[in-house]
């Protein structure tokens, strides 16, 4: 196991033996970079050679990571980011097109030089072609011309071939360095962004930034010399064929000039739909994260069909956005498809309008040269021009993300000791009248704030909820904007979060953060924070994975783990905020007395302490008073208590701990201080958080199916298969008849007939390129929001377990990067290919039927088409899944650092974290790489196979050339020119989108994932009015989290009477929140035992919709949507304005709520981040008033981030309030539950006291 999570990147060493160099570690070095090291080896470069190993691996088993070569040197992640930051230290108001340009601009250049020698070779075959058909039709030329210019045809095809490859390859090349460091250094300014900038933006719209976005970026880099090629090569063109035919050579081009303004429209309306679309898609992205953060809240609160709502008109919205887009591209794919047709009668059209003759040898060059004008000019010119109108759109958000980052410079209070202070010492904070805003938007949060901390003092910081205890932590810690005064801190900083940080990753990398592990440290830290029972319950110990955000943890584990994160670290200034209020007191008192006292391991430091624990006071050296963001009092314990507010309540809290230490001392063990560390190294068999399933093989039929069937069942795809085939005959027909009207003496060739007929075909081929476009692209995005919907519910209604077992991140990245893929990508991806494979088609029935002998040659080459195809799917589905995965990581790191940012900067772990960050994206690219290259691996062998095709076909004719018609040899060749590059295309699409199924594959996953068992059917209907009294039992109840771990629950045997107010009790781990869980049914049948009566009514016989609308909660951990404040108190509007402002009253937030503009439609941050937690706490508090039609009312720790005068209202409400409800209410404060009408003792799992309080 990894004694931490800072990785160190080694560069890519080079070898000089001839062959392929294979390393016998788990990396290997890059091979590409071995092959072009050396003139010698380029033919391994040319022929793609150094990937066979990879390969031969892949078609023998399945690939991993440690198969893969390792990063490139040219495309070290780390390499750009420094490029990128060198650049905007010149330049910092740069926008993202100019970074590119000048970062990028020399790679560009020598990547746009390989063009010229391609569109040389590519106009030099029509040219070949004509001389071929001359040869044919002039007996007087000699044979051994012709054999001279089809073998130039075959060199030309080649060399064609091995260009094309590595002119996309190193334009595609050029697009992954423009997103890779693009995406190293928005992580990177991200660990700067100070909180009030975080509050501007969400997870979400970070998630569409480094994934949609920059995927535009990354596409046009790799396009954008078809802004200049195309052009260039149509005016070479035009010269040939106006040289050729003269005037009606106008014709043809004026129908091209009229696409060019055509496709700008497009592009401009295409932008529009695509800024909507990235718009809901932010909102979806947002929501959905938020429902996987807040998961057990979601299922417990029953707002599982609030919430989809919200997530389905967000998709509804962005669909449509996405169908409107689609319908332009299927215009667009229509006038491509159709657009040689089209120029080609315009062209020849002309011709026929002015009285000129054309033979086969003009017409057939003709069509030759414009198709290969077909792909620049109507393909990749239309496509790049969408291109750049979004990434227009996409560079915009990446600058308001900087701009943003920019404008809000995170302050600088950190200081080194020198001799320009007075008596610098290290653990000193001097903060002289100062105040500070979290922006310059903001208004002022702290005011005049004096605050002089000597080194190694301790520090208590009071006040009530809201009173700005947090946002000190924060100005000290430079989160906040100093706007007066002075504000000097001299040392390095501790900080512990109040609602703890846990990052995916195990026990102990939490822990170590980073450092060097010290194992004597480390056992001191675990035993000063109790951890040693927590990780003995673990079967993996300190090696257990962890889920973002600590979902599979309880909230004193979370908060003890972060603690010992600060204890571990050496620093000089430790602050704590208000981490004991996650623990039982008895705990927070050893704690306390271990850690952060005058008598703890961090004695001789300074050390801050927000709580609203006051039986504390008394221990610290000096004590702060905060009171709306000013400091109402400071000094000694005994000062304070000449407030009389502090005074009675330290009193009521110093008796109430008196009780509790002597309840405590009744039931505690010595299981705390077990020294058994060497137990904690074992196997991760059982860890919470498993490794990403990755399928083998091909993609299920089924999957392909539902893509298909899901609009408008088999009917549609019955329709769509017509439609398909219709409009490739119709193409096909057109050229034949264009072949057989050359061929027509001159006499003939003046009918009208043929014109009009040709007319016909041509109109026909266009409209019905449009409609199957459309048709086809709409049945696909059907099926791409079914499997959306299904994935969705099946996360939504997932058990727990799920979430505790999957990161966040890696589950974003399904709903954000694999849910693009298809809404995107493979419609278009998956239509070319349909659309190839039938052009591929009619090309062989045409070169047959024009020359038959080549069908020798051709037939029993298709089993060699179909091995390569075959042998390339089975590495490059799985280099895809590869890819895929190593994303999610990537994801998952990003998605976790932004909800740790104050801790990362805290700690100064930004660069371990961007360290981490480019590992992580160094292995995405050694997957992403590999599978690039594998396209152009398989593409440059098809084009080989077809150009050989081609060279025999020439031969052929020549040899046979007494024996066949020059139309029907210029027809043939034509469209072996064409098959050249067609086949390898169709066969490379095919290829691309069964790895672009995967994605589909691996959404459909998730829509097969285990739901909670009887959501909204179970085996009895309760009563109407059930349950009338709110009695509680439970009978021999057993409850385990998973059916290899012990149980949580033991044996449980209790009762509960109608509306008693019920206090549970016991340390942390004891099983108190376990009994939440059992009453809400959050864990499967299948680990539990015994009975749950409320009302007499076993719960395992009622579905979970009925019993959990009964239950009511206040939750330890509040959690609140970026909705309105209205939404989160009252989702399902059940609720009148007037019903909503008394519970606000209630909770003494109507003043506060009543400030703000938009009075109940404020809008809540992500998180809830601009209300302070006690505030959240307060908010869910006043939802559980508005849903005091329930009977049971359950409480989980909810007033222990409020202070001791909150609590007692909050105590008042529950009497007030809930009177006629049964309450229970787990609690480490006393006072909390001094009041109730029993007390529950609970102790690892078992009632061992049950009595009146």
């Amino acid at each position: 196991m990894a004694d931490n999570i800072n990785t160190t990147i080694t560069p890519s060493t080079h070898t000089k033996e001839t062959s392929i160099p294979i390393l016998s570690d788990n990396r290997k070095p890059c091979a590409l970079d071995w092959a072009e090291s050396s003139w010698i080896r380029w033919i391994y470069v040319i022929l793609w050679s150094w990937l066979n190993p990879i390969l031969n691996i892949g078609y023998k088993r399945e690939l991993t990571t440690d198969d893969l070569y390792d990063v490139s040197s040219n495309d070290e992640c780390g390499l750009f980011l420094k490029k990128l930051e060198t650049m905007l230290e010149k330049h910092e108001s740069m926008g993202t097109f100019k970074i590119i340009i000048k970062v990028f601009s020399k790679e560009c250049f020598l990547v746009g030089l390989i063009l010229f020698p391609y569109i040389a070779v590519k106009i030099a075959q029509p040219l070949l072609l004509k001389q071929i058909v001359l040869t044919i039709h002039d007996s007087n030329i000699a044979s051994y011309e012709g054999y001279l210019y089809a073998i130039g045809l075959g060199v030309a095809t080649v060399l064609q071939a091995c260009i094309h490859h590595q002119y996309f390859f190193r334009s595609t090349r050029l697009g992954m360095h423009v997103r890779i460091a693009f995406t190293s250094f928005i992580y990177k300014r991200l660990l700067s962004l100070p909180t009030s900038s975080t509050m501007k933006t969400t997870t979400g719209h970070l998630v569409n930034l480094i994934s949609n976005d920059l995927s535009k970026l990354a596409n046009l880099s790799a396009y954008i010399h078809q802004l200049w090629a195309a052009p260039f090569e149509a005016i070479i063109v035009f010269v040939l064929i106006w040289k050729q035919i003269g005037i009606p050579t106008i014709f043809g081009y004026s129908v091209l000039l009229l696409l060019v303004p055509l496709q700008l429209f497009f592009s401009k309306k295409f932008g529009t739909y695509r800024n909507n679309t990235i718009e809901w898609s932010d909102k979806r992205v947002k929501t959905i994260n938020e429902i996987l953060v807040g998961c057990q809240i979601v299922k417990m609160y029953r707002w599982e069909e609030a919430l989809e709502a919200i997530v389905y008109d967000a998709r509804k919205n962005e669909l449509n956005s996405i169908q409107k887009a689609s319908r332009i591209r299927a215009i667009n794919m229509g006038i491509s498809f159709a657009s040689l047709s089209i120029i080609s009668l315009a062209t020849f059209g002309g011709s026929w309008l002015m009285g000129q003759v054309l033979s086969a040898t003009d017409i057939f060059m003709i069509l030759s040269l414009f198709s290969n004008l077909r792909y620049p000019l109507t393909i990749a010119l239309p496509y790049t021009i969408e291109v750049l109108s979004e990434s227009r759109i996409a560079s915009k958000r990446i600058n308001s993300f900087m701009n943003l980052s920019k404008q809000t410079v995170r302050t600088k209070t950190l200081h080194e000791c020198s001799s320009g202070d007075a008596n610098p010492i290290l653990g000193s904070i001097v903060i002289d009248r100062a105040s500070f805003t979290w922006g310059s938007t903001h208004s002022i949060e702290l005011k005049d704030i004096d605050l002089n901390v000597n080194p190694g003092s301790l520090v208590g910081i009071i006040g009530t909820t809201g009173s700005c205890k947090s946002s000190l932590f924060a100005a000290i810690l430079g989160e906040m904007s100093l706007i007066e005064g002075m504000s000097k801190i001299y040392g390095k900083i501790a900080y512990v979060s109040q609602t703890g940080w846990i990052f995916a990753g195990t026990i102990r990398e939490n822990i170590v953060f980073c450092k060097p592990f010290d194992k004597e440290k480390y056992e001191r830290v675990l035993r000063s924070c109790r951890l040693f029972a927590d990780l003995r319950s673990f079967s993996a110990g300190d090696a257990t994975v962890l889920s973002e955000k600590g979902v599979n943890l309880s909230g004193g584990q979370k908060a003890r783990i972060s603690l010992a994160r600060a204890l571990y670290t050496e620093a000089d200034i430790y602050l704590f905020d208000d981490p004991l209020a996650a623990v039982d007191s008895s705990v927070a008192r050893k704690i306390f007395e271990q850690c952060i006292s005058n008598d703890g391991i961090l004695k001789n430091k300074t050390r801050l302490l927000i709580t609203h624990q006051l039986q504390f006071l008394p221990e610290f050296d000096y004590c702060v008073l905060l009171d709306h963001g000013k400091i109402e009092k400071q000094g000694s314990f005994n000062e304070l208590l000449s407030i009389d507010r502090i005074k009675t309540a330290y009193e009521k809290q110093e008796y109430n701990t008196n009780i509790t230490t002597e309840t405590n001392r009744r039931r505690d063990s010595d299981v705390y201080d077990c020294d058994v560390t060497d137990q904690l190294e074992t196997i991760d068999e059982f860890s919470i958080v498993k490794n990403e399933i990755s399928v083998h093989g091909a993609v299920n039929i089924n999957i392909w199916l539902k893509l298909f069937t899901s609009g408008y069942g088999w009917i549609g795809l019955i329709v769509l298969i017509f439609v398909m085939f219709l409009g490739e005959v119709a193409s096909n027909v057109a050229n034949v008849w264009l072949s057989l009207w050359s061929s027509k003496s001159e006499i003939e060739q003046r009918k009208a007939n043929y014109s009009y007929i040709y007319l016909g075909l041509v109109i026909s081929t266009w409209i019905i390129a449009m409609i199957r476009g459309d048709f086809f692209l709409r049945l696909i995005l059907c099926g791409a929001s079914a499997l959306h919907n299904n994935m969705f519910k099946g996360i939504l209604y997932s058990s727990l377990r799920f979430y505790e077992s999957n990161p966040v991140g890696r589950i974003l990245n399904r709903f954000g990067k694999d849910q693009h893929v298809i809404d995107e990508l493979l419609p278009t991806t998956f239509f070319d290919t349909v659309q190839s494979s039938l052009m591929v088609l009619g090309c062989i029935v045409i070169v047959g039927m024009s020359i038959p002998w080549v069908l020798l040659i051709l037939i029993p080459t298709i089993p060699l088409f179909l091995w390569l195809r075959r042998y390339y799917l089975k590495s490059s589905r799985n280099l895809k899944r590869l890819e895929s995965t190593t994303t999610s990581s990537v994801y998952a790191l990003f998605s976790s650092s932004l909800n740790g940012l104050m801790t990362i900067r805290a700690f100064n772990m930004e660069n371990n974290f961007v360290d981490l960050f480019i590992d992580k994206i160094n292995t995405h690219t050694r997957a992403s790489f590999i599978f690039i290259c594998s396209g152009k691996w398989l593409g440059l062998r098809l084009d080989l196979m077809t150009c050989c095709l081609t060279f025999i076909t020439g031969l052929l004719s020549i040899t046979l050339r007494n024996s066949l018609d020059a139309s029907s040899v210029a027809l043939g060749l034509s469209y072996c020119i064409s098959l050249t590059s067609l086949f390898q295309w169709t066969v490379r699409q095919s290829a691309d989108t069964e790895n672009y199924m995967t994605s589909a594959e691996r959404i459909d996953e998730y829509s097969h994932i285990p739901s909670e068992s009887d959501f909204y059917k179970g085996e009895s209907k309760p009563p109407m009015n059930w349950p009338v009294e709110g009695r509680i039992e439970f009978k021999n109840y057993k409850l385990s989290y998973r059916p290899e771990l012990e149980p949580a629950l033991k044996t449980i045997n209790l009762e509960i009477a109608p509306r008693n107010k019920i206090g549970i009790i016991g340390r942390t781990g004891a099983g108190k929140s376990s009994i939440f869980q059992a009453l809400f049914r959050l864990t499967d049948k299948s680990t539990t035992s015994g009975q749950i009566l409320i009302d007499g009514i076993d719960i395992n016989t009622l579905s979970l919709n009925d019993l959990r609308s009964i239950l009511n909660i206040i939750p330890q951990s509040p959690v609140l949507f970026s909705n309105t404040l209205r939404y989160n108190l009252d989702p399902f509007k059940h609720c009148t304005d007037e019903q909503i402002w008394d519970a606000l009253e209630s909770v003494q937030l109507k003043s506060t709520i009543d400030k703000f503009q938009d009075k109940l439609n404020t809008q809540v941050a992500e998180y809830g981040s601009n209300f302070s937690v006690g505030e959240c706490q307060l908010i869910c508090v006043a939802r559980a008033i508005l849903k005091k039609q329930c009977k049971i009312l359950l409480i989980d720790e909810g007033t222990a981030h409020v202070d001791t005068k909150t609590d007692e209202i909050i105590q008042k409400i529950l009497h007030e309030k809930f009177i006629n409800q049964t309450v229970i209410i787990i609690a480490h404060r006393l006072n909390t539950i001094m009041n109730s009408d029993k007390i529950v003792v609970m102790n690892d799992g078992l009632i061992t006291e049950y009595d009146a309080s």
